[in-house]
């Protein structure tokens, strides 16, 4: 039975961080400052809410896994147990299940972000959403100054869309 390897682990700390929820929050809240607008034939908008769903169930299940971890150290006696013995235990079987989903939305989420700067948003709902994205991969603890431009210019443009 594996463990996440140190890329998951990563992810996982970032995922549990509370500038990632507000991160999401940020996102969402841009969705719903220009949900009023007119929507058009926008590309960009579909992607970005199928990347914004994806991100969402991804949080969700990190925070699974590491609960599910947690427990089985905590409770179980995990690092006691050989492979055989993990392999039976129901925490054991739905952590597997977990890790085999993030690997496989992992890959998802990295083509849709690969091809988003290629679709050319034509609504103000899509440039909201392709920057809640950005405001989402440039966490504040790896480039703050980036990360507060985009955040600016979310907070610009829900003053110009109102």
């Amino acid at each position: 039975m594996s463990r996440r390897p140190i890329v998951a682990a990563n992810a996982a700390a970032r995922a549990r961080s509370e500038l990632s929820r507000r991160q999401l929050i940020a996102g969402a809240a841009a969705v719903a400052i220009v949900s009023d607008i007119p929507a058009y034939p926008d590309p960009a908008i579909s992607a970005c809410k199928s990347w914004l769903v994806l991100e969402a169930e991804h949080e969700a299940l990190t925070r699974r896994w590491q609960k599910l971890d947690n427990y089985l150290i905590q409770e179980r006696y995990w690092c006691d147990r050989s492979q055989h013995q993990c392999a039976t235990v129901p925490e054991a079987i739905e952590l597997e299940a977990i890790d085999r989903r993030l690997d496989a939305m992992f890959e998802t989420r990295q083509e849709l972000l690969t091809n988003l700067p290629a679709l050319a948003a034509a609504t103000v709902q899509g440039v909201a959403l392709k920057l809640a994205i950005a405001a989402i991969v440039v966490p504040p603890d790896e480039n703050k100054n980036a990360h507060n431009l985009v955040v600016s210019i979310l907070r610009d443009l829900k003053k110009i869309a109102v």
